[in-house]
């Protein structure tokens, strides 16, 4: 992939991603879901749930999480 000026490059212990600066807003707003998307699966699994069907979330765990999610807000 081509690094252009004003991309950004974020490095953690699983690797390198580069995110293109047209995009990143969009990047943002869908990494913070994602994680707390991440978050309740661990939590799961941690609980002797079963990792197919959680990752990724088929239709049922889905609708567990969202229900989960609005409780907690």
């Amino acid at each position: 992939m081509a690094v252009y000026p004003d991309d950004i490059i974020v490095v953690d212990d699983d690797g390198a991603v580069v995110i293109p600066n047209a995009v990143v807003g969009y990047v943002v707003e869908n990494a913070i879901e994602q994680e707390r998307l991440e978050e309740w699966i661990k939590s799961q699994v941690e609980n002797g749930a079963e990792l197919p069907g959680l990752y990724p979330p088929n239709d049922e765990n889905r609708a567990r999480y969202q229900n989960s999610i609005a409780k907690n807000d």
